[in-house]
């Protein structure tokens, strides 16, 4: 393995610090999690360093950290993350601080954002389901009570350096700027923003203090450590899945509708589809392909029905065909682009697929929530293709985002 495939995270507790390491654990990077640097090898592994200093006073915060951080080859690390709670527990900005004292980095990029657990930051305010940190319980915490939601705030009472804050108006308006200082806060409601951040920081070329939670490591991780984007085939009626897509896009996956009145009609071609879906992966964008009606069950249904009536079609077809014409356009994305897996919604769904695959059955892997497993397929020209299957009205509203994400999870490399 190659020597900067080598990351170091520092954690201030247990979970936060097995929670981080698994991100690296999931690009196929074998990690360990050690309690001293004395544990940190000059070999192939990355590291996670828990500290256990979240429940210490500020000042033994920085001696401990500062005491043992000293004996750290950060240069034989790739990219340094210091990991931090994501309700802003802890000694957060004395941790930040003591660590860049040591590592002496470039430029230190503090976005503490979770979005996929509700944990988001707006106008330098840190909060949990859009409450600010300090009104929630996360307050009263009797170990580490939160007591500053300002994250640009709480980097300033740690650093004698200016702190510059990144709002969302930049990020969205492709105007981050990390000149003018070398300390900065930034904010993050979705993943989208977190991505925009850590391109624009790699651009720098600067040696970077990553400083966020499991979140920050992911993006960082997935932008370097190359992994095709999956695909997602979705004809399901289901209220639940609908909440589920819609889930999955705030999360970044690119919707690709199937306007199946208009395929009905002849005014759209299967390949026009398909080809919009092999655009975005290529892209690197995980592709919600799903049938009009999928996104918007009334107005998708009573579109098709028109449709079909146009056409002389029984209207008790219209299903039928939902699941062959989704099935077949499927067939053309994979013919164009090999997704990192498939995932789908819907045993009808499911069934058309497969056939359109030619594939004889499956292989069960493992079930990576209740009742959703994930096989491979066998037979055919895409024999060994990793799938997720999903009956429509069924799983929680992040079933979907999660599945994608195990799809794209790559066996672990102990080379």
């Amino acid at each position: 393995m190659e020597q900067n495939s080598r990351y170091l995270v520092i954690a201030d507790d247990f979970t936060g610090a097995n929670d981080t390491g698994v991100q690296i654990c999931r690009r196929g990077l074998p990690v360990s999690v050690v309690f001293s640097p004395d544990g940190v090898e000059q070999d192939h592994c990355s590291y996670v360093i828990d500290t256990e200093s979240r429940a210490l006073s500020r000042a033994e915060t920085k001696e401990k950290l500062t005491h043992q951080l000293r004996s750290v080859d950060f240069g034989s690390f790739h990219h340094v993350i210091k990991k931090v709670d994501s309700t802003l527990r802890g000694n957060i900005g004395v941790e930040i601080a003591a660590t860049q004292a040591v590592m002496n980095a470039d430029l230190v990029l503090f976005a503490p954002a979770l979005p996929g657990l509700g944990r988001t930051t707006e106008h330098a305010v840190h909060k949990l389901n859009k409450v600010p940190i300090t009104q929630t319980e996360m307050a009263r915490d009797p170990k580490a009570p939160v007591k500053e939601d300002n994250i640009q705030v709480i980097l300033q009472q740690a650093f004698s350096q200016p702190v510059k804050h990144i709002g969302l108006e930049e990020i969205e308006g492709d105007a981050i700027d990390f000149s003018g200082a070398k300390i900065f806060s930034a904010d993050a409601t979705s993943n989208r923003h977190l991505e925009a951040l850590v391109k624009a920081a790699l651009q720098t070329g600067k040696r970077i203090l990553w400083c966020g939670t499991a979140a920050i490591a992911d993006v960082l991780l997935g932008l370097e450590r190359s992994i095709p984007p999956a695909l997602a085939v979705i004809a399901s009626l289901s209220q639940v899945s609908n909440q589920q897509l819609l889930w999955a896009q705030t999360q970044g996956a690119h919707l690709v509708s199937v306007p199946i009145n208009r395929l009905i009609l002849g005014q759209m071609a299967p390949e026009d589809i398909a080809k919009q879906a092999v655009e975005a992966l290529i892209q690197g964008k995980d592709v919600l392909l799903a049938s009009a009606a999928s996104a918007n069950r009334e107005q998708g249904l009573a579109k098709a029905d028109q449709a079909a009536k146009e056409a002389g079609m029984p209207l008790e077809q219209v299903s039928f065909y939902t699941q062959d014409i989704i099935g077949k356009i499927a067939r053309l994305v994979l013919e164009q682009f090999r997704p990192s897996g498939v995932f789908l919604t819907g045993g009808d769904t499911a069934i058309s697929f497969m056939r359109s695959l030619g594939a004889s059955g499956s292989l069960i892997e493992t079930e990576i929530l209740v009742g959703i497993p994930m096989m491979r397929l066998r037979g055919g020209a895409w024999d060994g293709l990793k799938m997720v299957t999903k009956a429509g009205a069924f799983g929680r509203e992040d079933a979907i985002d999660y599945a994608l994400r195990k799809l794209k999870e790559v066996e672990l490399d102990h080379e």
